[in-house]
Protein backbone atom coordinates (compact mmCIF):
# COMPACT_ATOMS: atom_id res chain seq x y z
CA UNK A 1 0.00 0.00 0.00
CA UNK A 2 1.38 3.37 -1.01
CA UNK A 3 -0.43 5.59 1.50
CA UNK A 4 1.76 7.94 3.55
CA UNK A 5 1.33 8.45 7.28
CA UNK A 6 2.83 10.61 9.97
CA UNK A 7 4.07 9.28 13.32
CA UNK A 8 0.57 9.33 14.76
CA UNK A 9 -0.73 7.21 11.91
CA UNK A 10 -2.79 10.03 10.44
CA UNK A 11 -3.30 9.78 6.69
CA UNK A 12 -1.46 12.37 4.60
CA UNK A 13 -2.76 11.46 1.16
CA UNK A 14 -3.73 15.04 0.42
CA UNK A 15 -7.44 14.48 -0.07
CA UNK A 16 -9.68 17.37 0.97
CA UNK A 17 -12.37 16.62 3.50
CA UNK A 18 -15.80 16.00 2.13
CA UNK A 19 -18.17 18.89 2.75
CA UNK A 20 -21.02 18.81 5.22
CA UNK A 21 -23.70 16.49 3.93
CA UNK A 22 -26.73 17.91 2.19
CA UNK A 23 -28.52 14.95 3.69
CA UNK A 24 -28.50 16.66 7.07
CA UNK A 25 -31.57 18.39 5.66
CA UNK A 26 -33.57 15.22 5.43
CA UNK A 27 -36.04 14.16 8.05
CA UNK A 28 -36.63 10.56 8.92
CA UNK A 29 -39.12 8.72 6.79
CA UNK A 30 -40.63 5.28 7.12
CA UNK A 31 -39.76 2.66 4.56
CA UNK A 32 -41.64 -0.38 3.37
CA UNK A 33 -40.49 -3.71 4.70
CA UNK A 34 -37.90 -5.39 2.54
CA UNK A 35 -37.77 -9.14 2.23
CA UNK A 36 -35.17 -10.85 0.11
CA UNK A 37 -33.08 -13.95 0.48
CA UNK A 38 -30.45 -15.49 -1.73
CA UNK A 39 -27.80 -18.00 -0.77
CA UNK A 40 -24.52 -16.51 0.41
CA UNK A 41 -21.53 -18.51 -0.71
CA UNK A 42 -23.74 -21.59 -0.95
CA UNK A 43 -21.00 -23.42 -2.76
CA UNK A 44 -18.41 -22.46 -0.14
CA UNK A 45 -19.25 -24.30 3.08
CA UNK A 46 -15.81 -23.52 4.51
CA UNK A 47 -16.81 -19.88 4.95
CA UNK A 48 -20.18 -20.79 6.46
CA UNK A 49 -18.40 -23.06 8.94
CA UNK A 50 -15.97 -20.32 9.91
CA UNK A 51 -18.08 -17.29 10.94
CA UNK A 52 -17.14 -14.07 9.21
CA UNK A 53 -17.94 -10.55 10.42
CA UNK A 54 -17.69 -8.05 7.58
CA UNK A 55 -17.11 -4.49 8.79
CA UNK A 56 -18.94 -1.81 6.84
CA UNK A 57 -18.58 1.96 7.27
CA UNK A 58 -21.35 4.25 6.08
CA UNK A 59 -21.73 8.04 6.08
CA UNK A 60 -25.42 7.91 5.17
CA UNK A 61 -27.66 9.88 7.54
CA UNK A 62 -31.32 10.69 8.24
CA UNK A 63 -33.80 8.97 5.89
CA UNK A 64 -30.96 7.74 3.66
CA UNK A 65 -29.40 6.10 6.67
CA UNK A 66 -32.69 4.56 7.80
CA UNK A 67 -33.32 2.85 4.49
CA UNK A 68 -29.72 1.68 4.19
CA UNK A 69 -29.91 0.21 7.70
CA UNK A 70 -32.89 -1.84 6.50
CA UNK A 71 -30.76 -3.11 3.62
CA UNK A 72 -28.06 -4.25 6.04
CA UNK A 73 -30.63 -5.80 8.37
CA UNK A 74 -32.12 -7.69 5.43
CA UNK A 75 -28.72 -9.07 4.51
CA UNK A 76 -28.11 -10.22 8.07
CA UNK A 77 -31.57 -11.78 8.33
CA UNK A 78 -31.02 -13.66 5.08
CA UNK A 79 -27.64 -14.96 6.24
CA UNK A 80 -28.15 -15.53 9.96
CA UNK A 81 -27.57 -19.28 9.54
CA UNK A 82 -24.80 -18.96 6.96
CA UNK A 83 -21.93 -17.89 9.17
CA UNK A 84 -21.63 -14.33 7.92
CA UNK A 85 -22.77 -10.96 9.21
CA UNK A 86 -22.27 -7.31 8.31
CA UNK A 87 -21.45 -5.00 11.19
CA UNK A 88 -22.22 -1.44 10.15
CA UNK A 89 -20.62 1.59 11.75
CA UNK A 90 -21.78 5.12 10.90
CA UNK A 91 -19.01 7.68 10.36
CA UNK A 92 -19.81 11.40 9.82
CA UNK A 93 -19.44 12.27 6.14
CA UNK A 94 -17.06 15.15 6.75
CA UNK A 95 -14.71 12.77 8.62
CA UNK A 96 -15.13 9.73 6.41
CA UNK A 97 -12.18 9.98 4.00
CA UNK A 98 -9.72 11.00 6.72
CA UNK A 99 -10.79 8.10 8.95
CA UNK A 100 -10.60 5.55 6.12
CA UNK A 101 -7.10 6.71 5.22
CA UNK A 102 -5.94 6.58 8.83
CA UNK A 103 -7.47 3.13 9.38
CA UNK A 104 -5.93 1.78 6.17
CA UNK A 105 -2.52 3.11 7.18
CA UNK A 106 -2.64 1.02 10.36
CA UNK A 107 -4.02 -2.09 8.67
CA UNK A 108 -7.45 -1.71 10.26
CA UNK A 109 -9.61 -0.39 7.45
CA UNK A 110 -13.25 -1.48 7.24
CA UNK A 111 -13.93 -4.17 4.66
CA UNK A 112 -16.15 -1.94 2.55
CA UNK A 113 -17.90 1.40 2.58
CA UNK A 114 -19.66 4.11 0.61
CA UNK A 115 -17.99 6.07 -2.14
CA UNK A 116 -18.92 8.52 -4.87
CA UNK A 117 -17.91 7.75 -8.43
CA UNK A 118 -14.98 9.82 -9.63
CA UNK A 119 -13.98 11.20 -6.23
CA UNK A 120 -11.66 8.40 -5.15
CA UNK A 121 -8.79 8.67 -7.63
CA UNK A 122 -6.28 9.44 -4.88
CA UNK A 123 -7.36 6.41 -2.85
CA UNK A 124 -7.10 4.24 -5.97
CA UNK A 125 -3.62 5.63 -6.67
CA UNK A 126 -2.51 4.96 -3.10
CA UNK A 127 -4.02 1.45 -3.12
CA UNK A 128 -6.43 2.21 -0.30
CA UNK A 129 -9.35 1.02 -2.43
CA UNK A 130 -9.24 -2.34 -4.17
CA UNK A 131 -9.69 -2.93 -7.90
CA UNK A 132 -12.84 -4.99 -8.34
CA UNK A 133 -12.81 -6.40 -11.89
CA UNK A 134 -11.51 -9.85 -10.97
CA UNK A 135 -13.35 -10.00 -7.64
CA UNK A 136 -16.67 -9.12 -9.30
CA UNK A 137 -16.16 -11.88 -11.87
CA UNK A 138 -15.25 -14.42 -9.20
CA UNK A 139 -18.32 -13.48 -7.15
CA UNK A 140 -20.61 -13.82 -10.16
CA UNK A 141 -21.71 -10.18 -10.16
CA UNK A 142 -23.33 -9.60 -13.56
CA UNK A 143 -21.64 -6.42 -14.76
CA UNK A 144 -23.57 -6.63 -18.04
CA UNK A 145 -26.71 -5.79 -16.04
CA UNK A 146 -25.28 -2.37 -15.13
CA UNK A 147 -25.68 0.65 -17.38
CA UNK A 148 -22.54 1.39 -19.34
CA UNK A 149 -22.39 4.94 -18.00
CA UNK A 150 -22.50 3.77 -14.37
CA UNK A 151 -19.55 1.44 -14.88
CA UNK A 152 -17.60 4.05 -16.83
CA UNK A 153 -18.00 6.53 -13.96
CA UNK A 154 -16.74 3.92 -11.48
CA UNK A 155 -13.47 3.42 -13.38
CA UNK A 156 -10.31 5.54 -13.46
CA UNK A 157 -8.72 5.99 -16.90
CA UNK A 158 -5.45 7.07 -15.30
CA UNK A 159 -5.24 3.78 -13.36
CA UNK A 160 -5.63 1.19 -16.12
CA UNK A 161 -9.35 1.94 -16.30
CA UNK A 162 -9.98 -0.49 -13.45
CA UNK A 163 -13.30 -0.72 -11.61
CA UNK A 164 -13.05 0.64 -8.06
CA UNK A 165 -16.71 0.83 -7.05
CA UNK A 166 -19.91 -1.17 -7.50
CA UNK A 167 -22.58 1.39 -8.50
CA UNK A 168 -25.61 1.42 -6.19
CA UNK A 169 -27.57 4.54 -7.16
CA UNK A 170 -27.65 7.27 -9.79
CA UNK A 171 -28.76 10.81 -9.00
CA UNK A 172 -29.39 13.96 -11.00
CA UNK A 173 -30.44 17.54 -10.30
CA UNK A 174 -33.93 18.39 -11.53
CA UNK A 175 -36.36 21.22 -10.68
CA UNK A 176 -38.92 20.74 -7.94
CA UNK A 177 -41.87 23.10 -8.37
CA UNK A 178 -44.11 24.39 -5.56
CA UNK A 179 -47.58 23.74 -6.96
CA UNK A 180 -49.33 26.17 -4.61
CA UNK A 181 -47.12 29.00 -5.84
CA UNK A 182 -47.58 27.92 -9.45
CA UNK A 183 -51.36 27.98 -9.03
CA UNK A 184 -51.25 31.39 -7.36
CA UNK A 185 -49.16 32.69 -10.31
CA UNK A 186 -51.63 31.28 -12.86
CA UNK A 187 -49.14 28.77 -14.27
CA UNK A 188 -49.93 25.34 -15.71
CA UNK A 189 -47.85 22.64 -13.94
CA UNK A 190 -48.53 20.24 -16.80
CA UNK A 191 -46.43 22.56 -18.99
CA UNK A 192 -43.32 23.28 -16.90
CA UNK A 193 -40.54 25.47 -18.31
CA UNK A 194 -38.41 23.74 -20.94
CA UNK A 195 -36.12 26.50 -22.20
CA UNK A 196 -34.51 29.77 -21.13
CA UNK A 197 -37.49 31.97 -22.02
CA UNK A 198 -40.18 29.85 -20.36
CA UNK A 199 -37.97 29.40 -17.30
CA UNK A 200 -37.58 33.14 -16.90
CA UNK A 201 -41.32 33.68 -17.52
CA UNK A 202 -42.16 31.21 -14.75
CA UNK A 203 -39.57 32.71 -12.43
CA UNK A 204 -40.89 36.23 -12.93
CA UNK A 205 -44.47 35.11 -12.28
CA UNK A 206 -43.55 33.25 -9.08
CA UNK A 207 -41.32 35.95 -7.58
CA UNK A 208 -42.55 38.35 -4.91
CA UNK A 209 -40.81 41.61 -4.07
CA UNK A 210 -41.12 44.38 -1.54
CA UNK A 211 -39.37 47.38 -3.01
CA UNK A 212 -35.86 46.29 -3.93
CA UNK A 213 -36.06 43.16 -1.80
CA UNK A 214 -37.01 39.75 -3.19
CA UNK A 215 -39.22 38.12 -0.54
CA UNK A 216 -40.02 34.99 -2.54
CA UNK A 217 -37.65 33.67 -5.18
CA UNK A 218 -38.98 32.45 -8.47
CA UNK A 219 -35.77 30.39 -8.72
CA UNK A 220 -34.38 29.29 -5.36
CA UNK A 221 -30.76 30.35 -5.06
CA UNK A 222 -28.28 31.29 -2.36
CA UNK A 223 -25.67 34.03 -2.31
CA UNK A 224 -22.77 31.57 -2.27
CA UNK A 225 -21.91 27.93 -1.92
CA UNK A 226 -23.42 24.83 -3.49
CA UNK A 227 -26.50 26.21 -5.21
CA UNK A 228 -24.75 28.93 -7.17
CA UNK A 229 -21.81 26.66 -8.01
CA UNK A 230 -23.87 23.76 -9.34
CA UNK A 231 -26.16 26.14 -11.24
CA UNK A 232 -23.14 27.67 -12.94
CA UNK A 233 -21.79 24.20 -13.74
CA UNK A 234 -25.01 23.01 -15.36
CA UNK A 235 -25.65 26.17 -17.38
CA UNK A 236 -22.00 26.35 -18.46
CA UNK A 237 -22.16 22.78 -19.72
CA UNK A 238 -25.39 23.48 -21.59
CA UNK A 239 -23.70 26.45 -23.26
CA UNK A 240 -20.79 24.27 -24.40
CA UNK A 241 -18.20 24.65 -21.64
CA UNK A 242 -16.27 21.52 -20.68
CA UNK A 243 -14.32 21.34 -17.46
CA UNK A 244 -11.83 18.97 -19.07
CA UNK A 245 -11.30 17.54 -22.52
CA UNK A 246 -12.25 13.91 -23.10
CA UNK A 247 -8.61 12.84 -22.91
CA UNK A 248 -8.22 14.68 -19.56
CA UNK A 249 -5.36 16.78 -20.91
CA UNK A 250 -6.90 20.23 -21.39
CA UNK A 251 -8.85 22.23 -18.79
CA UNK A 252 -11.65 24.71 -19.50
CA UNK A 253 -12.61 23.90 -23.06
CA UNK A 254 -14.62 26.87 -24.47
CA UNK A 255 -14.01 29.27 -21.55
CA UNK A 256 -16.30 31.93 -23.07
CA UNK A 257 -19.26 29.63 -22.40
CA UNK A 258 -18.16 29.35 -18.78
CA UNK A 259 -18.02 33.14 -18.53
CA UNK A 260 -21.49 33.48 -20.07
CA UNK A 261 -22.83 31.07 -17.44
CA UNK A 262 -21.41 33.24 -14.65
CA UNK A 263 -23.22 36.22 -16.12
CA UNK A 264 -26.44 34.17 -16.36
CA UNK A 265 -26.29 33.41 -12.64
CA UNK A 266 -25.53 37.04 -11.77
CA UNK A 267 -28.52 38.14 -13.85
CA UNK A 268 -30.86 36.03 -11.73
CA UNK A 269 -29.96 38.28 -8.80
CA UNK A 270 -29.27 41.65 -10.32
CA UNK A 271 -31.03 41.95 -13.68
CA UNK A 272 -34.13 39.77 -13.53
CA UNK A 273 -34.35 39.89 -9.71
CA UNK A 274 -35.97 36.46 -9.47
CA UNK A 275 -33.52 35.20 -6.82
CA UNK A 276 -32.02 36.61 -3.65
CA UNK A 277 -28.61 36.24 -2.06
CA UNK A 278 -30.25 36.41 1.37
CA UNK A 279 -31.19 32.71 1.45
CA UNK A 280 -28.80 30.58 3.48
CA UNK A 281 -30.71 27.34 4.12
CA UNK A 282 -32.11 26.52 0.68
CA UNK A 283 -33.82 23.32 1.79
CA UNK A 284 -35.72 25.02 4.57
CA UNK A 285 -36.54 28.04 2.40
CA UNK A 286 -38.11 25.94 -0.35
CA UNK A 287 -39.93 23.77 2.18
CA UNK A 288 -41.51 26.86 3.77
CA UNK A 289 -42.70 28.42 0.51
CA UNK A 290 -39.90 30.94 -0.03
CA UNK A 291 -39.15 29.66 -3.52
CA UNK A 292 -41.13 28.57 -6.56
CA UNK A 293 -38.55 26.44 -8.41
CA UNK A 294 -35.70 24.60 -6.73
CA UNK A 295 -33.27 22.37 -8.62
CA UNK A 296 -32.11 19.70 -6.26
CA UNK A 297 -31.73 15.93 -5.99
CA UNK A 298 -33.84 12.91 -4.99
CA UNK A 299 -32.42 13.03 -1.48
CA UNK A 300 -35.05 15.72 -0.73
CA UNK A 301 -38.09 13.60 -1.54
CA UNK A 302 -38.67 11.83 1.77
CA UNK A 303 -38.26 15.06 3.69
CA UNK A 304 -40.66 17.16 1.62
CA UNK A 305 -43.22 14.37 1.35
CA UNK A 306 -43.02 13.94 5.11
CA UNK A 307 -43.86 17.61 5.67
CA UNK A 308 -46.64 17.37 3.05
CA UNK A 309 -45.22 19.98 0.71
CA UNK A 310 -47.36 20.28 -2.42
CA UNK A 311 -44.80 19.92 -5.19
CA UNK A 312 -43.88 18.08 -8.36
CA UNK A 313 -40.61 17.43 -10.16
CA UNK A 314 -39.93 18.24 -13.81
CA UNK A 315 -36.93 18.00 -16.13
CA UNK A 316 -34.18 20.60 -16.06
CA UNK A 317 -34.89 23.14 -18.83
CA UNK A 318 -32.58 23.48 -21.82
CA UNK A 319 -31.22 26.95 -21.12
CA UNK A 320 -28.02 26.85 -23.15
CA UNK A 321 -28.68 24.74 -26.25
CA UNK A 322 -27.63 21.26 -25.15
CA UNK A 323 -29.71 19.59 -22.45
CA UNK A 324 -27.44 18.62 -19.55
CA UNK A 325 -27.64 18.44 -15.78
CA UNK A 326 -25.58 17.35 -12.77
CA UNK A 327 -24.90 13.65 -12.22
CA UNK A 328 -23.89 11.85 -9.05
CA UNK A 329 -23.29 8.16 -8.53
CA UNK A 330 -23.03 6.41 -5.19
CA UNK A 331 -21.63 2.95 -4.67
CA UNK A 332 -19.71 0.49 -2.55
CA UNK A 333 -15.93 0.24 -2.48
CA UNK A 334 -13.61 -2.29 -0.87
CA UNK A 335 -10.65 -1.18 1.26
CA UNK A 336 -7.21 -2.74 1.49
CA UNK A 337 -6.84 -5.56 4.04
CA UNK A 338 -3.73 -7.26 5.43
CA UNK A 339 -5.63 -10.53 4.97
CA UNK A 340 -6.45 -10.62 1.26
CA UNK A 341 -8.67 -13.63 1.90
CA UNK A 342 -11.35 -11.28 3.26
CA UNK A 343 -12.01 -9.79 -0.17
CA UNK A 344 -13.96 -12.78 -1.45
CA UNK A 345 -16.51 -12.79 1.37
CA UNK A 346 -16.83 -8.98 1.22
CA UNK A 347 -17.41 -9.03 -2.53
CA UNK A 348 -20.12 -11.67 -2.09
CA UNK A 349 -21.83 -9.36 0.43
CA UNK A 350 -21.59 -6.39 -1.93
CA UNK A 351 -23.01 -8.54 -4.74
CA UNK A 352 -25.98 -9.46 -2.55
CA UNK A 353 -26.64 -5.82 -1.65
CA UNK A 354 -26.47 -4.84 -5.32
CA UNK A 355 -28.67 -7.71 -6.52
CA UNK A 356 -31.24 -6.84 -3.85
CA UNK A 357 -31.11 -3.03 -4.16
CA UNK A 358 -34.73 -2.55 -5.26
CA UNK A 359 -35.63 -0.97 -1.91
CA UNK A 360 -32.58 1.29 -2.00
CA UNK A 361 -33.42 2.72 -5.43
CA UNK A 362 -37.15 3.15 -4.84
CA UNK A 363 -37.71 4.07 -1.20
CA UNK A 364 -34.08 5.07 -0.68
CA UNK A 365 -32.67 7.38 -3.28
CA UNK A 366 -31.87 7.83 -6.94
CA UNK A 367 -32.26 5.60 -9.94
CA UNK A 368 -30.96 2.06 -10.17
CA UNK A 369 -27.87 1.35 -12.28
CA UNK A 370 -29.21 -2.19 -12.77
CA UNK A 371 -31.19 -2.83 -15.96
CA UNK A 372 -33.08 -5.74 -14.40
CA UNK A 373 -34.35 -3.55 -11.56
CA UNK A 374 -35.37 -0.67 -13.82
CA UNK A 375 -37.36 -3.09 -15.99
CA UNK A 376 -39.41 -4.48 -13.10
CA UNK A 377 -43.13 -3.68 -13.54
CA UNK A 378 -43.37 -2.39 -9.96
CA UNK A 379 -40.35 -0.07 -10.18
CA UNK A 380 -42.48 2.99 -10.96
CA UNK A 381 -45.11 2.26 -8.33
CA UNK A 382 -42.75 1.60 -5.41
CA UNK A 383 -41.48 4.41 -3.23
CA UNK A 384 -42.40 8.06 -3.74
CA UNK A 385 -45.11 8.96 -6.29
CA UNK A 386 -43.81 9.03 -9.84
CA UNK A 387 -44.70 12.71 -10.36
CA UNK A 388 -41.99 13.61 -7.84
CA UNK A 389 -39.63 10.67 -8.30
CA UNK A 390 -39.91 9.95 -12.02
CA UNK A 391 -37.89 12.86 -13.46
CA UNK A 392 -34.94 11.95 -11.23
CA UNK A 393 -34.96 8.48 -12.83
CA UNK A 394 -35.76 9.38 -16.43
CA UNK A 395 -33.60 12.51 -16.25
CA UNK A 396 -30.48 10.39 -15.92
CA UNK A 397 -30.53 10.24 -19.72
CA UNK A 398 -29.09 13.76 -19.86
CA UNK A 399 -27.27 13.84 -16.51
CA UNK A 400 -23.74 14.18 -17.87
CA UNK A 401 -21.98 16.53 -15.46
CA UNK A 402 -20.33 14.21 -12.97
CA UNK A 403 -16.86 14.02 -11.54
CA UNK A 404 -13.54 14.47 -13.33
CA UNK A 405 -11.68 11.20 -12.54
CA UNK A 406 -8.27 12.54 -11.55
CA UNK A 407 -6.52 12.94 -8.20
CA UNK A 408 -7.44 16.65 -8.13
CA UNK A 409 -11.03 15.77 -9.01
CA UNK A 410 -12.53 17.43 -5.90
CA UNK A 411 -11.35 20.80 -7.26
CA UNK A 412 -13.52 20.22 -10.34
CA UNK A 413 -16.69 19.21 -8.50
CA UNK A 414 -19.65 21.46 -9.31
CA UNK A 415 -21.76 20.19 -6.40
CA UNK A 416 -19.72 21.68 -3.58
CA UNK A 417 -19.89 24.66 -1.30
CA UNK A 418 -16.32 24.63 -0.06
CA UNK A 419 -13.95 23.44 -2.77
CA UNK A 420 -11.65 25.57 -4.91
CA UNK A 421 -14.32 26.12 -7.58
CA UNK A 422 -17.01 27.27 -5.15
CA UNK A 423 -14.67 29.64 -3.34
CA UNK A 424 -13.54 31.15 -6.64
CA UNK A 425 -17.09 31.64 -7.91
CA UNK A 426 -18.23 33.06 -4.57
CA UNK A 427 -16.01 36.03 -5.32
CA UNK A 428 -17.94 36.63 -8.55
CA UNK A 429 -21.36 36.48 -6.87
CA UNK A 430 -20.15 38.90 -4.19
CA UNK A 431 -18.70 41.34 -6.74
CA UNK A 432 -15.18 40.88 -5.42
CA UNK A 433 -13.81 39.07 -8.48
CA UNK A 434 -14.46 39.78 -12.14
CA UNK A 435 -15.72 37.04 -14.45
CA UNK A 436 -12.48 37.16 -16.45
CA UNK A 437 -10.36 36.90 -13.30
CA UNK A 438 -12.37 33.94 -12.02
CA UNK A 439 -12.10 32.03 -15.30
CA UNK A 440 -8.37 32.63 -15.43
CA UNK A 441 -7.95 31.30 -11.88
CA UNK A 442 -10.10 28.25 -12.62
CA UNK A 443 -8.28 27.46 -15.82
CA UNK A 444 -4.84 27.67 -14.17
CA UNK A 445 -5.81 25.52 -11.17
CA UNK A 446 -7.63 22.90 -13.21
CA UNK A 447 -4.82 22.58 -15.73
CA UNK A 448 -2.39 21.90 -12.90
CA UNK A 449 -4.82 19.28 -11.62
CA UNK A 450 -5.01 17.51 -14.98
CA UNK A 451 -1.24 17.64 -15.37
CA UNK A 452 -0.89 15.93 -11.98
CA UNK A 453 -2.89 12.98 -13.28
Amino acid sequence: MKIKTDLAGTALAGLPLLGASRREFLVGAGAAAFVASTPFLAARPAIAADPVEIVHWSWLAASDGEVWAKMIDSFNDAHKDKGVKIRMEVVPEEQYVTKVLAAAATGKAPDFGWGTAGKGAAMARDEVTVALDDLAKQAGLDLSDFSESSLTAARYPKYDNKLFMVPMDLMSLQPEINLDIAKEAGLDPSKPPKDAKSLLDWAMAMTKREGDKVTRSGIMMTGSGVQTTVTWGIIAAQLGFRRASDDLKTACVNPDAGKAAMQWVLDLFDKHRVSTRDVTDRYKAFGTGQGGIFWTGPWTLNGYLGQKLNFQTSFFPNVGGTLRTYREEGGLELYVQPDKGRYEATMQAVKWLSDNSFLWTTVGRGASPRKSILSRPDYKTAGAPWNVRGPFVEGMDFATEGEIPVVAGPDFTIYSGGNFLAKTLDGVWAGQTTIDQAMSQIQDQWQRGLDEG
